[in-house]
């Protein structure tokens, strides 16, 4: 059962992107968050309704910005809490320190 990368609960079946696809949004995986809710209702629904909340979370971000730069607040199962991580297209989960919701430099091999 997948799991709401905001806040945990089970069954959320929403992609939700980073970067709006009506503004140039790709669907990778650095640009995607599994979310619960629909648009209007669970946290895909607070993305929509309260962006200066999101994009301080990383949940949104302006267009332009490469989404794999941009760390986001994302639910842990392991620590039952969120965690400041990068996401890459490969799928990969980086813990950061970098501040979350603003680019970052990110080291690259």
């Amino acid at each position: 059962m997948h799991c709401c990368e905001v806040c945990g609960k089970h069954g959320a079946n929403n992609a939700h992107h980073r970067v709006n696809a009506s503004q140039g949004g790709r669907g990778t995986l650095a640009n995607l968050m599994l979310v619960c809710g629909s648009g209007t209702t669970g946290y895909h629904g607070r993305i929509t309704v309260h962006p200066h909340w999101a994009k301080a979370r990383g949940y949104s971000i302006r267009p332009g910005v490469e989404p794999g730069d941009v760390p986001v607040l994302r639910w842990s199962r392991y620590l039952g809490a969120h965690e400041p991580v990068l996401l890459d297209d490969e799928g990969n989960v980086e813990w950061t320190d970098q501040e979350v919701g603003e680019p970052c430099r990110r080291v690259r091999p």
